[in-house]
Protein backbone atom coordinates (compact mmCIF):
# COMPACT_ATOMS: atom_id res chain seq x y z
CA UNK A 1 0.00 0.00 0.00
CA UNK A 2 1.42 3.39 -0.77
CA UNK A 3 1.79 6.31 1.43
CA UNK A 4 -0.95 8.37 0.27
CA UNK A 5 -3.33 5.22 0.39
CA UNK A 6 -2.27 4.39 4.41
CA UNK A 7 -2.62 8.10 4.77
CA UNK A 8 -6.14 8.23 3.53
CA UNK A 9 -6.83 4.88 5.69
CA UNK A 10 -5.56 6.09 8.76
CA UNK A 11 -7.42 9.18 8.44
CA UNK A 12 -10.35 7.07 7.59
CA UNK A 13 -9.97 4.97 10.37
CA UNK A 14 -9.31 7.91 12.73
CA UNK A 15 -12.17 9.67 11.76
CA UNK A 16 -14.85 6.30 12.49
CA UNK A 17 -12.82 6.45 15.54
CA UNK A 18 -14.04 10.33 16.71
CA UNK A 19 -17.61 9.23 15.32
CA UNK A 20 -18.14 6.39 17.78
CA UNK A 21 -16.67 8.17 20.64
CA UNK A 22 -18.81 11.11 19.88
CA UNK A 23 -21.82 9.06 19.39
CA UNK A 24 -21.53 7.33 22.60
CA UNK A 25 -21.24 10.36 24.49
CA UNK A 26 -24.58 12.00 22.94
CA UNK A 27 -26.02 8.38 23.75
CA UNK A 28 -24.85 8.00 27.46
CA UNK A 29 -25.98 12.17 28.04
CA UNK A 30 -21.79 12.94 28.83
CA UNK A 31 -22.37 15.47 26.08
CA UNK A 32 -25.77 17.21 27.20
CA UNK A 33 -28.82 17.64 25.12
CA UNK A 34 -28.97 21.76 23.86
CA UNK A 35 -25.00 21.94 25.01
CA UNK A 36 -22.89 24.40 22.87
CA UNK A 37 -19.44 23.38 22.23
CA UNK A 38 -16.46 24.13 20.04
CA UNK A 39 -14.65 22.15 18.00
CA UNK A 40 -11.75 22.62 20.84
CA UNK A 41 -14.02 20.73 23.39
CA UNK A 42 -15.06 18.11 21.23
CA UNK A 43 -11.24 17.22 20.64
CA UNK A 44 -10.92 17.41 24.02
CA UNK A 45 -13.98 14.84 24.56
CA UNK A 46 -12.56 12.31 22.47
CA UNK A 47 -9.03 12.50 22.46
CA UNK A 48 -8.09 12.72 18.67
CA UNK A 49 -7.58 16.13 16.33
CA UNK A 50 -9.26 18.05 14.82
CA UNK A 51 -9.18 16.53 11.23
CA UNK A 52 -10.93 13.11 12.40
CA UNK A 53 -13.62 15.13 14.62
CA UNK A 54 -14.74 17.90 11.46
CA UNK A 55 -15.25 14.56 9.91
CA UNK A 56 -17.24 13.25 13.19
CA UNK A 57 -19.08 16.17 13.15
CA UNK A 58 -20.21 16.63 9.65
CA UNK A 59 -21.64 12.71 9.92
CA UNK A 60 -23.32 13.62 13.17
CA UNK A 61 -24.93 16.73 11.87
CA UNK A 62 -26.27 14.27 9.07
CA UNK A 63 -27.42 12.01 11.71
CA UNK A 64 -28.85 15.69 13.25
CA UNK A 65 -27.26 14.74 16.59
CA UNK A 66 -25.44 17.66 15.84
CA UNK A 67 -26.00 21.15 14.53
CA UNK A 68 -23.61 23.60 13.11
CA UNK A 69 -24.42 26.87 14.04
CA UNK A 70 -22.49 29.65 12.20
CA UNK A 71 -20.89 32.22 14.52
CA UNK A 72 -21.92 30.55 17.28
CA UNK A 73 -20.62 26.91 17.54
CA UNK A 74 -21.63 23.37 17.95
CA UNK A 75 -25.21 22.47 19.01
CA UNK A 76 -25.87 19.24 20.72
CA UNK A 77 -29.50 18.58 19.21
CA UNK A 78 -31.77 18.72 22.07
CA UNK A 79 -34.24 15.90 23.13
CA UNK A 80 -37.63 17.08 21.08
CA UNK A 81 -40.00 14.07 22.51
CA UNK A 82 -42.73 15.50 19.97
CA UNK A 83 -40.41 15.06 16.93
CA UNK A 84 -39.24 11.26 18.79
CA UNK A 85 -42.50 10.13 19.35
CA UNK A 86 -43.33 10.38 15.27
CA UNK A 87 -39.64 8.93 14.67
CA UNK A 88 -40.38 6.03 16.60
CA UNK A 89 -43.48 5.18 14.33
CA UNK A 90 -41.36 5.15 11.13
CA UNK A 91 -38.09 3.08 13.45
CA UNK A 92 -41.26 0.52 14.46
CA UNK A 93 -41.33 -0.36 9.83
CA UNK A 94 -37.88 -0.53 9.28
CA UNK A 95 -37.21 -2.34 12.23
CA UNK A 96 -39.34 -5.17 10.70
CA UNK A 97 -38.46 -4.89 7.59
CA UNK A 98 -34.76 -4.90 8.75
CA UNK A 99 -35.10 -8.08 10.80
CA UNK A 100 -37.07 -9.94 7.58
CA UNK A 101 -33.78 -9.18 6.05
CA UNK A 102 -31.68 -10.19 8.68
CA UNK A 103 -33.13 -13.48 9.06
CA UNK A 104 -32.72 -13.82 5.02
CA UNK A 105 -29.33 -12.70 4.86
CA UNK A 106 -27.45 -13.88 7.99
CA UNK A 107 -24.20 -15.71 8.30
CA UNK A 108 -22.34 -18.01 9.89
CA UNK A 109 -20.38 -15.40 11.39
CA UNK A 110 -23.22 -12.96 12.46
CA UNK A 111 -25.13 -16.03 14.14
CA UNK A 112 -22.08 -17.03 16.43
CA UNK A 113 -21.80 -13.09 17.33
CA UNK A 114 -25.41 -13.06 18.29
CA UNK A 115 -25.23 -16.07 20.77
CA UNK A 116 -22.53 -14.72 22.56
CA UNK A 117 -24.82 -11.31 22.62
CA UNK A 118 -27.20 -13.17 24.26
CA UNK A 119 -25.31 -14.29 27.05
CA UNK A 120 -23.72 -10.84 27.59
CA UNK A 121 -26.92 -9.64 27.64
CA UNK A 122 -27.80 -12.07 30.76
CA UNK A 123 -24.88 -10.69 32.37
CA UNK A 124 -25.91 -7.32 32.39
CA UNK A 125 -29.20 -8.13 33.38
CA UNK A 126 -27.36 -9.53 36.18
CA UNK A 127 -25.50 -6.56 36.76
CA UNK A 128 -28.39 -3.90 36.51
CA UNK A 129 -25.55 -2.00 34.26
CA UNK A 130 -27.24 0.76 32.39
CA UNK A 131 -23.79 1.64 30.23
CA UNK A 132 -23.27 -1.62 29.40
CA UNK A 133 -26.81 -2.49 28.37
CA UNK A 134 -26.70 0.46 26.35
CA UNK A 135 -23.55 -0.20 24.38
CA UNK A 136 -24.71 -4.12 23.97
CA UNK A 137 -27.82 -2.11 22.20
CA UNK A 138 -25.99 -0.91 19.87
CA UNK A 139 -23.81 -3.70 19.35
CA UNK A 140 -27.34 -6.02 18.86
CA UNK A 141 -28.79 -2.93 16.41
CA UNK A 142 -25.11 -3.12 14.40
CA UNK A 143 -25.35 -6.89 14.06
CA UNK A 144 -29.16 -7.07 12.86
CA UNK A 145 -27.83 -3.90 10.20
CA UNK A 146 -24.91 -6.32 8.79
CA UNK A 147 -27.05 -9.27 8.79
CA UNK A 148 -29.70 -7.17 6.83
CA UNK A 149 -27.07 -6.30 4.35
CA UNK A 150 -29.28 -2.96 3.03
CA UNK A 151 -26.94 0.10 3.04
CA UNK A 152 -29.94 2.18 2.65
CA UNK A 153 -31.69 1.06 5.53
CA UNK A 154 -28.56 1.51 7.49
CA UNK A 155 -27.87 4.88 6.70
CA UNK A 156 -31.60 5.85 7.74
CA UNK A 157 -31.34 3.52 11.09
CA UNK A 158 -28.55 4.56 12.90
CA UNK A 159 -28.91 7.74 13.64
CA UNK A 160 -32.25 6.43 14.66
CA UNK A 161 -31.04 3.84 17.02
CA UNK A 162 -28.57 6.66 18.36
CA UNK A 163 -31.38 8.87 19.52
CA UNK A 164 -33.92 6.01 21.10
CA UNK A 165 -30.23 4.84 22.75
CA UNK A 166 -30.18 8.34 24.47
CA UNK A 167 -33.70 8.83 25.05
CA UNK A 168 -33.97 5.44 26.78
CA UNK A 169 -30.64 6.69 28.75
CA UNK A 170 -32.51 9.35 30.24
CA UNK A 171 -35.83 7.30 30.96
CA UNK A 172 -33.61 4.94 32.85
CA UNK A 173 -31.39 7.04 34.90
CA UNK A 174 -34.34 8.94 36.43
CA UNK A 175 -37.64 7.21 36.34
CA UNK A 176 -36.50 3.50 35.47
CA UNK A 177 -35.80 0.88 38.07
CA UNK A 178 -34.22 -2.98 38.05
CA UNK A 179 -37.71 -4.08 36.80
CA UNK A 180 -37.97 -1.58 33.64
CA UNK A 181 -33.70 -2.22 32.82
CA UNK A 182 -34.43 -6.05 32.66
CA UNK A 183 -37.49 -6.12 30.62
CA UNK A 184 -36.16 -4.14 27.93
CA UNK A 185 -33.16 -6.51 28.52
CA UNK A 186 -35.83 -9.50 27.92
CA UNK A 187 -37.16 -8.39 24.93
CA UNK A 188 -33.97 -7.32 23.32
CA UNK A 189 -32.87 -11.52 24.26
CA UNK A 190 -36.32 -12.30 22.34
CA UNK A 191 -35.56 -10.62 19.30
CA UNK A 192 -32.28 -12.47 18.91
CA UNK A 193 -33.85 -15.62 19.92
CA UNK A 194 -36.00 -14.92 17.21
CA UNK A 195 -33.75 -13.90 15.03
CA UNK A 196 -31.65 -17.33 15.17
CA UNK A 197 -34.58 -19.15 15.22
CA UNK A 198 -35.43 -17.46 11.50
CA UNK A 199 -38.74 -17.21 13.18
CA UNK A 200 -39.89 -13.65 11.80
CA UNK A 201 -43.39 -13.59 13.16
CA UNK A 202 -41.83 -13.78 16.57
CA UNK A 203 -39.62 -11.29 15.80
CA UNK A 204 -41.61 -8.93 14.49
CA UNK A 205 -43.99 -9.45 17.52
CA UNK A 206 -40.88 -8.92 19.52
CA UNK A 207 -40.07 -5.77 17.82
CA UNK A 208 -43.82 -4.46 18.42
CA UNK A 209 -43.20 -4.86 22.24
CA UNK A 210 -39.63 -3.05 22.00
CA UNK A 211 -41.22 -0.21 20.13
CA UNK A 212 -44.80 -0.39 22.82
CA UNK A 213 -41.88 -0.41 25.84
CA UNK A 214 -40.30 2.81 24.46
CA UNK A 215 -43.40 4.58 23.44
CA UNK A 216 -44.34 4.08 27.31
CA UNK A 217 -41.36 5.99 27.86
CA UNK A 218 -42.70 9.60 26.51
CA UNK A 219 -46.03 10.35 28.97
CA UNK A 220 -43.66 9.99 32.03
CA UNK A 221 -41.01 11.96 30.32
CA UNK A 222 -43.01 14.33 29.46
CA UNK A 223 -44.79 14.41 32.77
CA UNK A 224 -41.81 13.97 35.45
CA UNK A 225 -38.68 15.44 34.15
CA UNK A 226 -37.81 19.35 34.03
CA UNK A 227 -37.51 20.64 30.59
CA UNK A 228 -33.58 21.38 30.89
CA UNK A 229 -33.14 17.34 31.11
CA UNK A 230 -34.47 17.52 26.90
CA UNK A 231 -32.01 21.20 26.57
CA UNK A 232 -29.20 22.06 29.26
CA UNK A 233 -30.14 25.79 27.79
CA UNK A 234 -32.93 25.83 29.82
CA UNK A 235 -33.04 26.64 32.68
CA UNK A 236 -34.97 25.09 35.26
CA UNK A 237 -37.48 26.92 37.57
CA UNK A 238 -36.24 26.76 40.73
CA UNK A 239 -33.38 29.11 39.42
CA UNK A 240 -35.40 31.26 38.54
CA UNK A 241 -35.79 31.83 42.72
CA UNK A 242 -31.93 32.80 43.09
Amino acid sequence: MSDTKKSAAYSKSQGNLAYERLESSIAHMDIQPGAFMTMADLQKQVGLGRTPVLEATRKLTDDTLLEMQAGIGIRVTPIDLAREKRLLKIRRDLECFVLEMAIENESGLVRNQMHHLIQALHEAESNNDLRRFNDLDKRMDQLIIEAANEPFVARTLRPLHTIFRRLGFLYQSHLGDTTSINKNILIHIKILDAVLNRDVSSAISANHELMDFMHAMFEPLDRKLEPSFFDVSIKPLDADLY
